[in-house]
C-alpha cells in the first residue's frame, strides 16, 4: 500500500480591491450605487520545487435589490504555477455591480395658479455586492478556502 503524496506547502491570502460610486437620482433622496470589486490572491510556495497546476476558483455574490435574494454575480478560475520559495499574486477579473433601491420621484407644477404634485414610485433594480468565496487547489488537492461570510461556504 502506497502513502498519498504529501500536500504541497502552499499558502494563500485573499484581498479585495473595492470602490463605490454613487449617482443621485433626480427628484429623489435615493442614489444609484456602482460598485467595482476585484479579488487578489497571493500564493506563497514554501517548497523547493515549482508547484504547477495551481487553480484559484472564485465566486462573487450579491443580493438582488428587489427581493434581497442571494445571487452569483460572477465566477471564474485562474490557473498558474508558483516558483520554488516564491510568492505569486493572481488577480481575478474586475466585476462591476450596479443597483438602485426602490425610490419615489415627486414633481410639482403649477397649472392655472394651482400647484399639482405628481408622485411616481419606481421599483428597486440591479444588485448589491455581498461577499466572495475562494478555493485554492494544487492539482486536485484543496489547499485552502476563504469565505467573506461563513454562510457562503454552503453556496460554493
Amino acid at each position: 500500500m502506497m502513502a498519498a503524496p504529501p500536500a504541497p506547502h502552499l499558502s494563500a491570502k485573499v484581498s479585495m480591491d473595492a470602490s463605490n460610486d454613487y449617482k443621485k437620482i433626480a427628484g429623489s433622496s435615493e442614489r444609484t450605487k456602482h460598485q467595482v470589486r476585484q479579488l487578489s490572491v497571493t500564493l506563497d510556495n514554501r517548497d523547493k520545487e515549482v508547484i504547477k497546476n495551481v487553480h484559484v476558483k472564485w465566486t462573487l455574490f450579491g443580493h438582488k435589490m428587489a427581493d434581497n435574494k442571494l445571487v452569483t454575480l460572477k465566477q471564474g478560475s485562474v490557473k498558474t504555477a508558483v516558483d520554488a520559495l516564491k510568492t505569486s499574486t493572481v488577480k481575478c477579473e474586475k466585476v462591476v455591480i450596479s443597483g438602485t433601491p426602490k425610490y419615489t420621484v415627486t414633481t410639482k407644477k403649477a397649472v392655472r395658479g394651482t400647484v399639482q404634485v405628481d408622485t411616481k414610485h419606481h421599483p428597486a433594480s440591479g444588485e448589491d455586492y455581498y461577499g466572495y468565496a475562494v478555493r485554492v487547489y494544487a492539482g486536485s488537492i484543496l489547499i485552502d478556502e476563504f469565505y467573506s461570510h461563513p454562510s457562503l461556504k454552503q453556496e460554493k
